[in-house]
């Protein structure tokens, strides 16, 4: 019998299981970064109030976070036109909207 069981979504849901505890009251910023030449989402950036890095995630998990938080819309893989820039607009106030310092930005030059 072959074996069903898929290590990465295990490991994935055991560190967002993790990192979620308690997350409300931790989160204090949320940077959501794309580099600059392509317009890749490069990274998500989540520090507590003391400027301390909780983590540093990408696409799928920041996705869950916003998700965890009830924000609606998800982050874009790449910036594609206005749409993209009005999603990114919606979450960043959404999420300040909670009280929590949030922006994004094409400025990682990763040449």
């Amino acid at each position: 019998m072959k074996d069903n069981f898929d290590h990465h979504a295990w490991n994935q849901k055991r560190h967002m299981d993790t990192l979620a505890e308690g997350l409300n009251d931790r989160i204090a910023s949320i940077t959501i970064v794309y580099t600059e030449q392509g317009g890749r989402l490069y990274s998500v950036k989540i520090d507590d109030a003391n400027g301390k890095r909780i983590d540093k995630v990408y696409q799928e998990e920041g996705n869950a976070i916003l998700g965890y938080l009830g924000v609606e819309g998800e982050i874009p893989e790449r910036l594609e036109g206005p749409e993209s820039h009005k999603l990114l607009d919606s979450i960043v106030q959404q999420l300040k909207d909670m009280g929590i310092d949030a922006s994004w930005g094409d400025y990682m030059d990763i040449s």
